[in-house]
Formats: structure tokens, C-alpha cells, sequence
């Protein structure tokens, strides 16, 4: 007899194989039955991780040409997300946060020419909501509204 066992955090399934001890014909039900018992639990392993992506990057965009770059992130969860941002800061380096909760904002001044990114992911026990905004010099470049357990966000331009 041969056990395979599929271990993941929640759930634990074990489907026992009898080997042949001849060379008989296989019974066709009896693997129709362990292979769809075999799907039913990867496939509820799966649903438990599953994670709500956006990403996009949006190259240069049309704003005019100016010495400095107002770039105001603006991020809200519901009470039960906690989440970890990532943003360009004012050196043009990646600043990261973690254990964001609740209304986050943060204004930056940066040079043309500059990368700008917003990367979060925020994890929940129950489907949740998450908003973003991004503007620079006060004009909506971006805005987007997640909903679900586990929230990946992440939003790239180039100033002129």
C-alpha cells in the first residue's frame, strides 16, 4: 500500500494506493475517483492563498516639464488589513513601512527623470477593502479600489 499525503497549512489529505501484486487491469473508477479526490484538495489549498493582484506601469507620464514633482501617495485600508508599503521616497530610493493600517498618506518632492513606485500587500482574516490614489502636483495619475483577503498593489511611472 502506498500513501500520498498533500500537507499544507490547513488542510491535510492522505489517499491510500493499493499496489498490484499482479499485473491486473487497473479499475478505471476507482482512479477517476482518487484523481478527482486528488483535485478537490489542491484545489482547496489554493482558494485559502489566493491573492488579489494589480500591477501596472504606466512609463512617462503627461504632465509639463518642472523643476520639482509634488508626488502625494495616498493609501486607506479597512480596520482588518495591515499591509506593507513600499515608495519612491524624496532620495529616489525605495522606502518600506510595515503594519499599515487604517487612512496612510505621504507627500514627497521629487526631481524630473525620477522612478516612481507604490508597492503594497495587505493580508486580512475576511474579504476587505483597500483604496489607492496617487497624484502628483495635485492631479490624480492613479486610482484603484481592491477588495479581498490578500492584496497585492503595486503602481510605476516616470516623471518627465
Amino acid at each position: 500500500m502506498i500513501l500520498i499525503s498533500l500537507n499544507s497549512s490547513r488542510h491535510l489529505a492522505t489517499f491510500p494506493l493499493k499496489c498490484p501484486s499482479s499485473f491486473s487491469k487497473p479499475d478505471p473508477m476507482k482512479n477517476i475517483a482518487y484523481c478527482f479526490l486528488l483535485i478537490l484538495a489542491l484545489s482547496s489549498c489554493a482558494f485559502s492563498t489566493m491573492t488579489t493582484v494589480y500591477s501596472k506601469s504606466k512609463g512617462k507620464i503627461d504632465v509639463p516639464l518642472k523643476e520639482n514633482y509634488t508626488v502625494t501617495y495616498q493609501v486607506g485600508f479597512e480596520d482588518n488589513l495591515k499591509a506593507d508599503v513600499a515608495y519612491t521616497d524624496e532620495s529616489g530610493r525605495q522606502s518600506n513601512l510595515e503594519n499599515i493600517s487604517g487612512e496612510w498618506e505621504k507627500q514627497v518632492t521629487l526631481k524630473p527623470g525620477t522612478h516612481v513606485e507604490l508597492k503594497t500587500l495587505a493580508k486580512a482574516k475576511a474579504k476587505s477593502r483597500a483604496t489607492y490614489k496617487i497624484l502628483v502636483d495635485g492631479k490624480v495619475v492613479a486610482e484603484y479600489i481592491q477588495t479581498g483577503k490578500r492584496l497585492s498593489y503595486m503602481l510605476a511611472f516616470d516623471l518627465p
